[in-house]
């Protein structure tokens, strides 16, 4: 009888295997034939969307597939008692509510990376779109792992009220203690999703500094200015400040260069060969906009010429230097061939008794002799 029970038991653990065997052989099979049965399916569509959703199944329902043959081998095998039983049902629930969170988590965020794919084509668009996925993509990565955690937990047989009542608890003292660290980290949230600035932009602190933002995390922002310095700004900070941002709501930007004539000018003549010069430089300059039309405008009466600015305009703000640079050298040259005078600020010395009194004229510089000693 004892010899009996073995062979029945022999033949039962063969069995499970032989089960076990099976599905790990039919998972292999699916997944390698998975890939080119959904080429199939989605070259019948234009949308990529399918393509994305699919292809991160294949690896979730091979590992569905196994653990339905690991649960089913053991369950086929007579050693275990009720208790076993129950645990092992217990263990396979688990394991299927931890594969529905990895197969949601993988489609989820292939449908975010499809989206992030199709806005890129338009340059405006993918730099909103891409950090609110981001963002989005942590936010419901946490929250659906979070569940699925608890659930987990459930299956398990552990009581998840009395958990979740002493989470609330201390979680509340963290939050005391960590105020600073979630002030920053809800900041960052708010930046990211809704962006007043974005990783490239060129922006002006409230205190002054300007840079190109390099990185915006949960807690702080890094700006890297123009000297190739870092500075870092705490989210909270930089939330409450005033920003300038020269990339919103485009890139473009005008450039102002100020100049003065003298009072005996052809205002008219100071006018053309202003906009004249304008158009030749920003044709030459990289980072110009050549469909921008200079503008000239006179705008007072100085102490010693009238004085004027000259609009002009740049795709990015990195290129306004080198066309002020190149403007003002091109105009100063034109204006000494048409004999355009620059006028400048001039002191008169008044000497009396001696000593050097200045004063202000403004018409010109002239030194009197100085008057002799009686």
């Amino acid at each position: 009888m004892k010899d009996l029970l073995q062979r029945a038991h022999a033949a039962n653990v063969v069995e499970s295997l032989v089960v076990l065997a099976s599905f790990a052989v039919l998972a292999v099979l699916v997944r390698l034939v998975w890939r080119n049965w959904v080429r199939w399916v989605t070259r019948q569509t234009e949308n990529k969307l399918d393509d994305a959703l699919l292809g991160a199944l294949h690896r979730p329902v091979a590992l569905t597939i196994l653990l339905a043959g690991i649960y089913l081998a053991l369950s086929r095998l007579h050693v275990w008692t009720d208790s076993q039983r129950a645990t092992i049902s217990r263990l396979a629930a688990a394991g299927a509510v931890v594969l529905l969170v990895y197969a949601a988590l993988r489609m989820f965020n292939a449908a975010a990376r499809w989206y992030v794919d199709v806005t890129a084509d338009d340059p405006a668009r993918a730099r909103v779109t891409r950090p609110q996925v981001s963002a989005g993509r942590k936010i419901v990565n946490l929250v659906v792992l979070s569940v699925g955690l608890l659930v987990v937990l459930d299956q398990l047989g552990v009581k998840v009220g009395p958990l979740l009542a002493g989470l609330g608890i201390g979680g509340l003292a963290v939050a005391l203690a960590l105020q600073d660290t979630l002030s920053n980290l809800f900041a960052g949230l708010s930046l990211m999703v809704d962006r007043p600035l974005a990783v490239g932009d060129f922006v002006k602190l409230e205190s002054g500094e300007e840079g190109f933002v390099e990185e915006i995390g949960w807690r702080n922002t890094k700006v890297r200015m123009w000297a190739n310095n870092v500075v870092i700004v705490p989210n909270s900070k930089l939330a409450q400040s005033v920003v300038t941002n020269y990339y919103l709501p485009r890139q473009e930007m005008s450039v102002y260069v100020s100049c003065g004539v003298s009072y005996d000018s052809d205002l008219e003549k100071v006018e053309r060969v202003a906009i004249e010069v304008a158009k030749s430089v920003m044709a030459q300059v990289p980072g110009s906009d050549t469909e921008w039309e200079p503008v000239v405008r006179f705008k007072e009466f100085g102490d010693s010429s009238i004085n004027f600015i000259v609009v002009l305009r740049v795709r990015d703000f990195g290129s306004q230097y080198l066309l002020q640079h190149e403007y003002i050298k091109a105009l100063h040259r034109r204006f000494g061939e048409e004999g355009i005078e620059i006028p400048f600020p001039i002191r008169t010395v008044i000497v009396r008794g001696g000593e050097a009194v200045p004063k202000n004229s403004g018409a010109g510089w002239a030194q009197l002799p100085r008057a002799p000693k009686e």
